[in-house]
């Protein structure tokens, strides 16, 4: 067997891309900072995390933090989340409430 056969080849990189990676590369340490800014800011802040081995993210403000938790406040609902779920932290705009 000489030879590579492509549509093998194809249909393993495909299913390598609709893989979803849980892994962060923030230590809880670096989430602790960051979240430390956006709540003594008051920065609105979108997070994403793993809930229930799916990646969801919230979109708010930071009333409260601990080192194992924070609260955050959508336009909806105030939502406890825990640290070690968090995948990323990113600052956004305030515009991106706009109502329905």
């Amino acid at each position: 067997m000489d030879g590579f056969f492509l549509p093998e080849h194809t249909s393993a990189l495909s299913d390598d891309v609709n893989k979803v990676t849980y892994m962060s590369d923030l230590s809880l340490e670096k989430k602790l900072l960051l979240l430390s800014q956006v709540y003594a800011g008051q920065l609105h802040t979108r997070i994403h995390l793993i809930d229930k081995n799916k990646r969801v993210s919230y979109t708010g403000t930071i009333p409260s933090l601990n080192k194992d938790f924070i609260l955050i406040k959508t336009t909806t609902a105030h939502i406890n989340l825990k640290l070690k779920d968090i995948l990323s932290i990113e600052l956004v705009e305030e515009v991106l409430y706009e109502s329905a």
